[in-house]
């Protein structure tokens, strides 16, 4: 096993994505009952709940290896979060909410910040107090002279808005939390993929929020995903995954500037930016149906009769342009080779599922075809089939 390196930020970034995902298990408590309750992230806290614009909760991860302890009145985490809540106005409805992996030992006074029938502020309050006097910590004491600076009833309005919750799952268990969150949402046997999904979906919405392209969201706008992609698993369609509508990078256009159904393409005289988005609909289509046939969301039979009927809808096509050229007695061949491709692009009827209509997995899936995948072999250009066996007898011939 290779040593981590001593600067290595994993744990940190681990911590992020924590934060997000958890987020996301948060929300999803609340999308059913609370459809208008607002999420934004890094705002006034890791992350916050609003109703009609304005904060009602406040809530803030902390993310630790299993193994690593409990927390205690001393921890040096407890007190980083005091110091930000200290510094809120007060407002009694905003509740302050400590959302830690770490575990609260049963001797803690600080167990009676939990939500249970033991939770009692008053001896809560003098447990922090006493270990603000006491902690000889050097990184906590600036956090800890704020504390003891506030006056009696302040620190008692402080600390009867704090909930502890201990024990969370770590962002390795974090599916499991999921899946129990959106038990009600996914069809039976399929909790991998819809975890995936949502999770795929998730991770788009947290970008933007972290980069203030979106300002917020919604419970009502998590329930629709959900609805949404619950849709998607019923048998008449199939889900889309989020990273299949990523643009391949250069290096993965590139790799694909030998394969067959690139070369068809040249065949034709097409332009190179409508070259790489034939690319980009091929590496689109193969990644998409890898995906579902990992997840056995379709059976190769299904693709396979698929790949007949695309084959089918092509032959009419390509044998009615080509019959039209001759007796035009039309020379421009790479064009008509271009129509051929046009038509079947723009007005492809070929269904994989009655309910799945996407043109760009229709047109992925042609190249797939011209690059000689699923058994048939479709083309472009009107001497594609000559100009193929010229190719293969070269590298027979080598």
């Amino acid at each position: 096993m290779v040593p981590e390196s001593p600067h290595s930020a994993s744990g940190q970034a681990l911590g992020y994505f924590h934060q997000c995902m958890w987020a996301l298990v948060e929300l999803g408590k609340r999308s059913r009952d609370e459809p208008a309750t607002q999420l934004r992230l890094e705002a006034l806290d890791d992350v916050q709940f609003e109703e009609a614009g304005l904060p009602t909760e406040l809530l803030q991860t902390k993310h630790h290896i299993s193994g690593s302890g409990s927390i205690t009145a001393q921890s040096v985490d407890l007190w980083r979060t005091l110091n930000v809540w200290i510094d809120l106005d007060n407002r009694d409805n905003l509740v302050l909410r400590l959302v830690t992996t770490q575990s609260l030992a049963d001797d803690s006074k600080l167990i009676h910040l939990r939500t249970d029938d033991r939770r009692d502020t008053t001896a809560a309050t003098s447990a922090l107090l006493l270990a603000a006097n006491e902690s000889t910590n050097q990184t906590s004491h600036p956090w800890r002279q704020k504390f003891i600076a506030m006056s009696d009833d302040d620190r008692i309005a402080l600390v009867d808005r704090i909930i502890i919750e201990d024990m969370t799952p770590v962002a390795t268990d974090l599916d499991k939390a999921l899946r129990s969150t959106f038990r009600y949402a996914y069809p039976v046997g399929k909790e991998e993929v819809f975890v995936h999904l949502i999770k795929g979906w998730w991770a788009g919405i947290a970008v933007r929020l972290l980069s203030r392209t979106l300002h917020a969201i919604t419970g009502q706008d998590l329930h629709g995903q959900i609805s949404e992609i619950s849709d998607q698993l019923k048998s008449d369609s199939l889900p889309v995954d989020p990273a299949v509508m990523t643009d391949p990078d250069s290096s993965t256009s590139d790799s694909y500037r030998d394969r067959l159904f690139v070369q068809q393409l040249v065949w034709i005289a097409l332009d190179e930016q409508r070259l790489w988005k034939a690319i980009r609909d091929y590496h689109r289509s193969y990644t998409q149906r890898s995906f579902w046939l990992r997840h056995q969301l379709l059976a190769e039979t299904e693709l396979n009769s698929f790949a007949f009927r695309l084959h089918d809808e092509w032959e009419q096509v390509y044998d009615s342009r080509v019959a039209a050229m001759n007796r035009e007695g039309r020379m421009d061949r790479d064009i008509v080779g271009q129509e051929i491709l046009d038509h079947l692009a723009r007005d492809s009827r070929t269904r994989l599922r009655r309910r799945f209509d996407e043109p760009w997995f229709n047109r992925g899936m042609f190249h797939a075809l011209a690059d000689g995948e699923l058994g048939y072999r479709v083309g472009w250009h009107p001497d594609f089939e000559s100009k193929l066996e010229s190719i293969l007898s070269d590298v027979t011939a080598n």
